[in-house]
């Protein structure tokens, strides 16, 4: 019996251009379009613009939110419902549904919210961090309680 790598040599031999055919055929795979090829986007790469107060404004919702802050968006719903962050400042305008359920508009919040969000999260370190401890970071909370109604107020 050879070596190791002789062995690993001859099975790669064998495979090699197999993931360019069908499993079993001899019809070769066709190449994913570039449409279905997952891309990473940035998370202010799908503004929803509105006029609010007059001018065109770029709303982003809460999963850029989340994208932002390297977090899932249900940890953004968590986080708000549990109070560490405050609600969202805005909501797009919700519906009612064909059995006459009301649904309430998506949490939405402008660029500059993201933004301080952000540099409060750098700020302390949390940026790449699993678990947020917030009873060690209570003053992030008021932070961004404090920066956004400032923002929302000018």
């Amino acid at each position: 019996m050879g070596t190791e790598t002789e062995v690993k040599d001859v099975i790669d031999d064998i495979f090699v251009g197999a993931d360019l055919y069908y499993p079993g055929s001899k019809k070769l795979r066709r190449e994913e379009p570039a449409s279905k090829q997952v891309v990473e986007d940035a998370w202010d790469a799908h503004p929803i613009v509105k006029v609010y107060n007059g001018e065109k404004t770029e709303f982003f919702l809460a999963g850029s939110l989340a994208k932002a802050l390297g977090k899932a968006t249900v940890t953004i719903r968590l986080w708000e419902k549990r109070g560490h962050i405050p609600q969202a400042p805005y909501r797009l305008p919700g519906y009612t549904d064909a059995k006459g359920v009301k649904h309430p508009g998506k949490r939405a919040y402008s660029r500059r919210l993201i933004e301080i969000a952000v540099e409060e999260f750098k700020a302390r370190g949390l940026m790449d961090v699993d678990r947020v401890e917030w009873k060690k970071h209570e003053d992030l909370t008021i932070a961004l309680v404090e920066r956004w109604q400032q923002e929302k107020d000018s």
